[in-house]
């Protein structure tokens, strides 16, 4: 049995993962998990608060409400490509002042984080699935490269053109010469603004169930309607 703990929520070609890190080992574990447990994960990790709470947030306050301690979380075996977890509670209202559950690793490690518990791994399970961190990272370019390139699946090519003209507009360190040059154009096209381009992508990002991604955008938005 090994120490372990969540060292980050990495994006992949595949999905999210949680990068389970081992104590003493170089290699690390990724678990690959949906959205919505990335996004329980990340924000401990990130130290973000949440606008109300999550499910996992609502199973702490009744552990903690009821006097139950978590006492270990145990990533115990690796079959079929799933990782299986154990959950170790302790109060006096089980028998033997003991309680073990299965449970998925995400919602175990996302609770983990929350009651400050500890995390262990099989030797056997390290063994057969950890991997390099340059592996993870590469994979992690990998995954930003083509989310750069599903700009595609957005705009259209001339709204495309448009969106990057609008980035170097309001990024740009652009001569005014330049500018002059422009607005020649400005007359014959019709820019999207900051705001229809984050409402698209904002679209986009829930179409594909991205939604850490999606809180990002809607707190931009919110942001750019406070401003105008």
């Amino acid at each position: 049995m090994l120490a372990a703990m969540v060292q980050e929520v990495a994006t992949t070609p595949m999905g999210y993962a949680a990068i389970v890190k081992l104590d003493l080992k170089e290699k690390v574990i990724p678990i690959f998990i949906g959205p919505s447990e990335a996004y329980a994960i990340s924000t401990v990790l990130h130290k973000e608060p949440t606008e109300r709470p999550l499910a996992v947030d609502l199973l702490m306050s009744f552990i903690i409400e009821s006097n139950v301690r978590l006492e270990k979380v145990f990533i115990h075996d690796f079959q079929g490509g799933t990782f299986l977890a154990r959950i170790y509670f302790s109060g006096k209202q089980f028998k033997k002042q003991m309680l073990e559950l299965d449970a998925r690793p995400s919602d175990a490690l996302a609770l983990a984080l929350r009651l400050h518990s500890p995390v262990y791994v099989a030797e056997h399970v390290y063994d057969r699935t950890a991997i390099s961190m340059s592996t993870v990272r590469a994979a992690d370019q990998e995954a930003i490269q083509a989310a750069q390139e599903s700009i595609d699946d957005i705009l259209s090519d001339d709204e495309r053109e448009e969106f990057f003209e609008a980035i170097l507009e309001e990024f740009g360190d652009l001569k005014r010469s330049s500018k002059k040059a422009k607005d020649t154009k400005v007359e014959k096209t019709k820019y999207l603004s900051r705001t229809e381009v984050l409402e698209r992508m904002l679209k986009n990002a829930l179409a594909n169930e991205k939604y850490e991604e999606a809180a990002k955008l809607r707190d931009e938005l919110r942001a750019e309607h406070s401003i105008t």
